[in-house]
């Protein structure tokens, strides 16, 4: 009998552009470490991120390291057809006690990952 192991496609991994989705003055970065897997991280998991565009009058400096949270992935399971998909890579920026940055999120996020309560509570009433 053989068994099918599940494909994740286009997980976090080193290297990988997201976009930063919440109101603290950074638009995108690049993934540079993902904590506590091998090398692919997926909604819920913590990375550390280096910021790679801000917006106009940002605290928030250019090149700098700060840790995120994966709030969307572009694909899910394969095999799955009830997982849910996003457009986009997103992450939420948080300090080290896993509190978010900024005080709003932008767009939905999806609400799998059981660690991110203090997310979940300053996102809007979309959640997937």
């Amino acid at each position: 009998k053989r068994t099918r192991k599940v494909k994740l496609e286009n997980m976090i991994g080193l290297l990988t552009k997201v976009k930063i989705v919440d109101n603290s003055g950074a638009v995108e970065g690049r993934c540079i470490r993902v904590y506590g897997k091998k090398d692919k991280g997926f909604i819920g998991d913590t990375i550390l991120l280096s910021i790679t565009n801000i917006a106009k009058g940002s605290s928030i400096k250019r090149g700098e390291k700060y840790k995120a949270t994966i709030v969307r992935i572009k694909k899910g399971e394969t095999n799955n057809p009830f997982i849910t998909r996003w457009d986009e890579n997103a992450v939420v920026l948080v300090k080290g006690d896993y509190t978010p940055i900024g005080s709003r999120i932008k767009g939905p996020i999806s609400d799998r990952a059981g660690s991110m309560e203090k997310i979940l509570s300053i996102a809007g009433p979309i959640r997937i």
